[in-house]
């Protein structure tokens, strides 16, 4: 995912990539610890991207409460 992608979206939008990513990085750990994912590549970048969405919501929240 791209950060300049993601700031387009709305905080509502946000919000429900960030559930759809915590969930698809809860799926990866599972895989990885019972030995279904060979790397753990993946699980790295579901963390960092939910870091990055994150982020950009409480950079968009406190854009919108200092206006």
């Amino acid at each position: 995912m791209l950060a300049k992608d993601i700031r387009e979206k709305s905080v509502k939008d946000l919000a429900t990539l960030l559930d759809e990513t915590s969930l698809n990085y809860f799926k990866l750990k599972m895989q990885l610890t019972t030995g279904q994912l060979p790397t753990h590549r993946k699980v790295r970048e579901a963390r960092k991207n939910i870091a990055l969405i994150q982020t950009i919501i409480t950079e968009k929240r406190l854009t919108d409460a200092t206006e």
